[in-house]
């Protein structure tokens, strides 16, 4: 079993969760996301912020090739999509490229991360915002609590630069310390729709 990621614009979220439907994906579900290419092609592009939405599934094992293939070949025939799996069963080493990685942190703190992620040589990342439930940070008004806003940081990073870039991320944003945030990767076994990484 697989557990599979689509990063798309977001008109296409419900006709690639309704094919993942009839195409045998179990617990399908979709978040809404901003995408953030590399600063110098949003500046051409003259954009901020591209809407992106995450639809997620798990996929067995025998139908993941044929299924990426087919949303490839029937979603994304400008190269806007970015799909990628994780094995459930997941037991140590993986023979990958890349890797996912996950930053949480104060909503104020995304585009930071981002930054810090591209001088390392990401390409992109793609954000969900949030909110947390730390008890540091939470405050009630009018008798309703108030709990911190939070931004999931979603890149798709080549394994050879991964330390590097969680190294960076992990210093310039005070990780170590309490409240900061919070960064893990999982391994990534089958991509579709990449920009290549240096």
């Amino acid at each position: 079993m697989k557990y599979l990621r689509i990063i798309t614009p977001r008109s296409n979220g419900s006709k690639i969760m309704k094919q993942l439907s009839e195409n045998g994906a179990k617990s399908i579900n979709c978040l809404l996301a901003e995408g953030s290419a590399n600063d110098h092609i949003l500046e051409v592009l003259g954009i901020e912020k591209q809407k992106k939405e995450i639809v997620s599934a798990l996929v067995n094992d025998n139908l993941i090739d044929d299924l990426l293939d087919f949303l490839k070949d029937k979603f994304d025939k400008k190269n806007t999509s970015i799909m990628f799996t994780t094995p459930v069963d997941y037991k140590g080493e993986v023979n990958m490229e890349y890797e996912a990685l996950y930053v949480i942190v104060d909503k104020a703190n995304a585009d930071k991360v981002i930054e810090i992620s591209q001088k390392e040589g990401a390409k992109g990342a793609t954000v969900v915002h949030g909110r947390g439930s730390g008890i540091q940070k939470k405050s009630v008004f009018l008798n309703m609590t108030i709990e911190p806003e939070k931004d999931i940081v979603l890149m798709l990073i080549k394994k050879e630069i991964s330390e590097r870039i969680k190294s960076a991320i992990y210093e310039a944003m005070n990780l170590d310390e309490n409240s900061k945030g919070i960064m893990f990767s999982l391994p990534v076994s089958d991509v579709r729709g990449l920009v290549d990484q240096n």
